[in-house]
């Protein structure tokens, strides 16, 4: 049977832990709320009771869990319909009722305060009607007092010549219990108007310290309570999610120990059968390496014996011949060859030396190029005039066919410089005279090919598929001295640190017998 997907298991667990975990959270958070809105009930809250005010359902409203307020209910005739509790019918009156301003209509009383230049006192009385979209209210009546509420000037309250202090305090909508007092107009569903008084009466501090203390008590046990549901389901989501993944965990234990543990994909979840697939492949890769290690150290152990042969062949002559110096057993006719055939060998050995450091540098990861952007063309047509006499002094002849334009490259012109060295060395050390070198350069896309071919003698095709590898030289026996074998790795290390390739094209075109091609990346 196929597993799950992970994925929907993932959006099942977590949706599902998620609606627990809110429900917990909000049900602590309703419950805390809960606690302030009984303390802190205001008109807007009775209003959502506004269906039971219409049908004069008054037992339907909850006036048992309003503290700190009360409201009382007024017919036509300034009868009271309904109050909240006894205390309100002794602090607010029928009669008060024109000097508040009416919650439902929007049409609200607005006091201001001005001080005069003499220290003098007004107040600015202004009834305002205010639209629901806050824009500036439109001013129905005004009227000035002075500190001791006569009425100086204004169209409010006609026929009136002061207000008590206790109407002027109505008029700010704070009651004689200094509380804030607020007036809704309605009609009920009999079609009967109805005045409702709501009184919102002040909290102290010591108050309003205990109201949050009480809210937050609930806290106190919800958090843990929260914590304690978030850790439990962190922990059985994650044995859940090790029990998706522990086949390949297994895996790779098991090949940390050196065993292959094949994974059924069929054992884990669908959407991890691309790292099933990516983890085969590693260990096949990785197994792939190994072996290429293993064949990297015997070639290198295969090297040092080769450089142990190379270097023992020149330097036991130069130890034969400098004894047979110095003991004097070599006739005077046949010292300078002595001597040339010391200075040769060791030629050799420094050669052979040097190229070793040079391609032991190359391979070292902090090696560090030279590089410039010049013009190829130009690069190989200045070192093949260089190389001219010496070409021709070997009996050999140069064509080239490299067209006047530029193509400029980012090398390192002198490890480029050895490359042309290495590939000159060999072509004069193996062919004839008479032979012919060819030298052309193409440019193909973003690809700089040169060419480097002769119609000389060719390459044995069992040397031809080892080239590359060091040691490989053109001479059928090693002990002749004639090179190092390792100046065609050099120039295709080097080619390669340039991004680029060198081949032996096999077989080469007519007339080269020996055919070089040496692609670089062109620079624009």
């Amino acid at each position: 049977m196929k597993p799950k997907s992970f994925i929907v298991a993932c959006v099942l667990y977590f949706t599902f832990y998620t609606l627990i975990t809110l429900g917990i959270y909000f049900g602590f958070t309703y419950m805390a709320a809960n606690e302030i809105n009984k303390a802190f009930f205001s008109l807007n809250d009775l209003l959502l009771y506004e269906d039971d005010l219409l049908e004069e359902n008054y037992e339907k409203i909850p006036v048992n869990d309003i503290h700190n307020s009360a409201f009382i209910i007024f017919n036509e005739q300034g009868l009271v319909q309904y109050a909240s509790n006894e205390t309100i019918t002794e602090k607010v009156f029928f009669e008060d009722m024109d000097l508040l301003g009416d919650y439902y209509s929007r049409r609200l009383f607005d006091v201001f305060e001005t001080r005069s230049s003499n220290g003098k006192v007004n107040y600015n009385v202004f009834l305002s009607v205010y639209s629901e979209d806050n824009k500036v209210p439109k001013t129905e009546g005004f009227c000035v007092l002075d500190e001791k509420y006569h009425i100086l000037e204004g169209d409010l309250f006609a026929g009136r010549n002061s207000l008590t202090e206790r109407e002027f305090e109505l008029l700010r909508g704070i009651s004689q219990s200094n509380g804030m007092l607020e007036k809704y107009v309605y009609e009920t569903n009999n079609g009967e108007e109805r005045i409702l008084a709501f009184l919102t009466l002040g909290i102290t501090g010591q108050k309003y310290q205990r109201i949050i203390q009480s809210a937050n008590r609930v806290w106190i046990v919800g958090v843990p309570c929260v914590l304690l549901v978030v850790i439990l389901f962190t922990f059985l989501f994650s044995r859940r999610l090790k029990r998706y993944i522990s086949p390949l965990n297994h895996a790779i234990v098991a090949y940390e120990k050196g065993q292959i543990n094949e994974i059924d994909p069929l054992d884990v979840p669908r959407e991890f059968h691309d790292t099933v697939y990516n983890f085969r492949e590693m260990v096949r890769q990785l197994e792939q390496t190994r072996k290429e290690n293993e064949n990297l150290f015997q070639a290198k152990q295969r090297m040092i014996v080769d450089i142990s042969h190379d270097l023992k062949t020149p330097l036991t002559v130069i130890q034969g011949y400098a004894k047979a110096l110095s003991e004097g057993r070599v006739p005077d006719s046949k010292k300078a060859a002595y001597t040339d055939a010391i200075f040769s060998k060791a030629k050799l050995a420094v050669d052979m030396v040097n190229d070793l450091f040079l391609l032991a540098q190359m391979e070292h990861p902090d090696y560090q190029m030279d590089q410039q952007l010049i013009d190829f063309n130009e690069f190989v047509k200045s070192y093949f005039a260089e190389k001219y006499m010496e070409i021709v002094e070997s009996g050999l002849d140069l064509q080239v066919d490299i067209v006047e334009e530029r193509n400029m490259v980012l090398i390192d012109s002198k490890l480029m410089r050895r490359v042309l060295e290495n590939l000159l060395h060999n072509a004069l050390k193996y062919n004839p005279r008479g032979t012919t070198i060819y030298l052309s350069i193409r440019r193909c896309s973003q690809q700089i090919e040169l060419c480097v071919a002769d119609d000389g003698v060719g390459i044995a095709p069992e040397i031809a598929k080892n080239l590359f590898e060091p040691f490989v030289t053109g001479n059928s026996a090693r002990t002749t001295g004639m090179g190092t074998g390792l100046g065609l790795s050099i120039a295709q290390k080097i080619v390669q640190m340039h991004h680029g390739e060198i081949q032996l094209v096999d077989p080469p075109s007519p007339p080269y017998h020996t055919e070089f091609l040496i692609v670089l990346p062109k620079n624009t």
